[in-house]
């Protein structure tokens, strides 16, 4: 039977020698105070109630080993685990010419480092019939994406390569344009040679409906057609500035002039035919009769007549027609 206290015990800072701590098979669940020290023999465990539940104060650990990567440990009192070093050296690895090189162990460490050497060549090469090729040094050589003057722009920006049209182009070769519409948006076209080939793909003679047409909104305002019945080329103007009509220009095939004045036996004759393929006739203004004389084609708008003397005022008449 046990002394039973309604007061608390001082020990005035005396042992308490050969004490046992209060033995119960389970933990208490009724007049529960915080501090309350018992052993629970069915557990094998010391605990201390702490206002909310019993606790284990006695602990279970009665060492602490270093396991893999790790050095330190200890059986008592407070011990300390440390990161155990590696055979690398502390130290940056890699550079703009050089790549790191790393070995990796089982619990993520890097056991080795090292770098290699950037030396990858990147071949690039265009789609000519016979290639041009070039290889691009990663890391050295910097490739660039050119341009052409007056043809082609680029521009590198974000990462994206844009290739462009300049605002004036010049193509040096041939330029070919697919489909059945082309439109211009400007109020001149120059063409240097003043050759306008209309209908190229023509074989033979021309169809009824070969040429072209020029408009203002929907209404046609010059059109050259060929004119089957007459075997040429005729220009339709629409008449803008009375009643409306159709009105008819012929391309000029044809040249007639009367020369001669008395002086000159060298004449110059421009026909405008834009041609050198022409035919030469010379006839007598008074007798109406052939005549023959040296004919030198100048060039494409120009014949020369040569006399062995002057001829007087207007005295030769001088046809000439274009072939083909």
């Amino acid at each position: 039977m046990a002394l039973s206290y309604l007061t608390d015990i001082n020990l005035n800072k005396n042992e308490l020698q050969n004490a046992v701590i209060q033995n119960l098979g389970t933990d208490p669940s009724s007049g529960l105070v915080d501090g309350w020290i018992i052993y629970n023999s069915t557990s094998n465990e010391l605990k201390v109630y702490n206002g909310s539940a019993w606790t284990n104060v006695g602990g279970d650990i009665t060492q602490v080993t270093a396991g893999t990567g790790l050095t330190g440990g200890g059986a008592a009192g407070a011990v300390t685990l440390n990161l155990a070093n590696t055979a690398v050296t502390p130290q940056a690895y890699g550079s703009s010419t050089a790549i790191p090189v790393i070995s990796i162990d089982a619990q993520g460490r890097i056991t080795a480092a090292s770098t290699a050497a950037i030396s990858s060549t990147i071949t690039i090469s265009d789609a000519e019939s016979t290639p041009n090729t070039d290889g691009v040094v990663v890391g050295t050589d910097t490739l660039v994406f050119e341009g052409t003057a007056n043809e082609v722009t680029t521009i590198v920006s974000s990462n994206k390569v844009k290739f462009g049209l300049p605002d004036n182009i010049i193509i040096a070769g041939n330029l070919t344009v697919n489909g059945t519409t082309t439109t211009v948006n400007s109020n001149t076209v120059n063409i240097g040679d003043n050759i306008l080939l209309l209908n190229s793909d023509e074989t033979g003679t021309p169809s009824q409906d070969a040429g072209f047409e020029v408009e203002r909104g929907n209404q046609t305002n010059v059109s050259l057609v060929w004119d089957e019945s007459e075997g040429d080329w005729s220009f339709k103007a629409y008449n803008h500035h009375s009643t409306p009509a159709l009105v008819d220009y012929k391309i000029p095939t044809t040249f007639s002039a009367s020369i001669g004045d008395g002086s000159a036996t060298a004449i110059a004759v421009t026909h405008n035919l834009g041609s050198r393929d022409v035919i030469v006739q010379l006839f007598d203004n008074s007798t109406f009769d052939t005549v023959y004389a040296d004919v030198v084609r100048t060039n494409t708008n120009t014949v020369t007549i040569s006399f062995a003397s002057a001829p007087v005022s207007n005295d030769i008449r001088v046809l000439i027609s274009t072939i083909g």
